[in-house]
């Protein structure tokens, strides 16, 4: 390995400055106390309607650029869902094309000119898979959020739901969104991005990795757990999400890999990605798709398949952590 190359692995001084400022900051913040309203909030996050969204998004086909009626279709349930929970929806598009779309909506803070906290998913999928876990549920869970959050009113901070097109090309609707939100200077502390929270397999050697180091990256062998990754400046991201889930949801198991996912290349396949290259925080919430779900990108990738129970408990995490990070100040 060439000294330059050593030199793109590691990461810049910017970056070990800002871990250590917010490993410090970790340590000082102030934990919330358990939220008997949020806890409510929580519990109406159910696999049943989860699932009905799943199926929703799945009945059509594959949410690919040539399915044009697929298309139309999630593109309209979207819409349905997000009106329907007291949202105006905004589109994005980043090409002349159909699928080429994002759909974005906001539940304003109370201070609106502090930075936003996003969570995401994409709802497109490849030619020949209906995508059921990749990545219906990963938008389900957005859907049941924002409803949740709804309900529950206006953070500290604004939380900003994104549903982003042409993940499957190499995050070509997210990319656009970080592109132009930089460019317009609006202030975006980051994403928690949802890719694959539905397909659980408790069996033993069920789970696949990588690449297994003892005492730094060596994931259960089983696939009951969830992953969050996080990259360097991403650390209150991926600890708000274990907080959250220790005190909402204590069964979900939570698998962390705290600063260390940028070194992976598997944990850089999805709508995190381009917030990292724009130096801001992003998180990466997976059930590890093809290193568990033997369905990954096949036709076999239905709701059948799919552990409701264990998506829903996801979702229920992320929502936690939404509304912590959303109530503290950036630090």
């Amino acid at each position: 390995m060439t000294r330059r190359s050593l030199r793109r692995l590691l990461p810049h001084w910017s970056e070990i400055r800002c871990a250590l400022v917010d490993t410090v900051g970790e340590l000082t913040v102030r934990r919330p106390p358990y939220a008997p309203q949020l806890a409510e909030a929580l519990a109406t996050i159910a696999p049943a309607t989860l699932g009905r969204h799943i199926a929703a998004l799945t009945d059509a086909g594959p949410r690919w650029r040539e399915n044009q009626q697929s298309i139309a279709a999630t593109l309209q349930h979207l819409h349905t869902e997000l009106t329907g929970a007291g949202y105006e929806v905004t589109e994005q598009r980043y090409g002349e094309a159909p699928h080429q779309i994002n759909l974005f909506a906001t539940l304003a803070g109370r201070d609106t000119a502090a930075p936003l906290v996003e969570v995401g998913a994409h709802w497109d999928t490849v030619e020949g898979s209906p995508g059921a876990d990749d990545n219906a549920s990963g938008v389900a869970g957005v859907l049941e959020i924002a409803r949740a959050l709804r309900d529950l009113g206006p953070r500290q901070r604004g939380i900003r739901f994104c549903l982003f097109g042409e993940e499957e090309e190499w995050m070509t609707g997210s990319g656009a969104h970080v592109a132009r939100f930089t460019a317009a200077g609006e202030a975006v502390e980051g994403l928690i991005a949802l890719e694959m929270i539905g397909f659980r397999d408790p069996r033993p050697g069920a789970q696949r990795a990588p690449l297994r180091i003892p005492g730094i990256f060596s994931p259960p062998r089983t696939g009951d757990f969830i992953a969050v990754i996080a990259d360097l400046r991403s650390l209150p991201f991926v600890n708000a999400v274990q907080r959250s889930a220790r005190r909402y949801v204590p069964d979900l198991k939570v698998y962390p890999l705290k600063r260390t996912g940028g070194l992976l290349r598997d944990a850089a396949r999805s709508d995190h990605l381009p917030y990292w290259r724009a130096a801001r925080r992003g998180l990466l919430v997976t059930d590890t798709a093809n290193l568990r779900n033997p369905h990954y990108h096949k036709a076999t990738d239905t709701l059948s398949t799919l552990d409701l129970d264990f998506a829903a408990d996801v979702t229920r995490a992320v929502a936690g952590a939404l509304v912590d990070l959303a109530d503290r100040r950036q630090s």
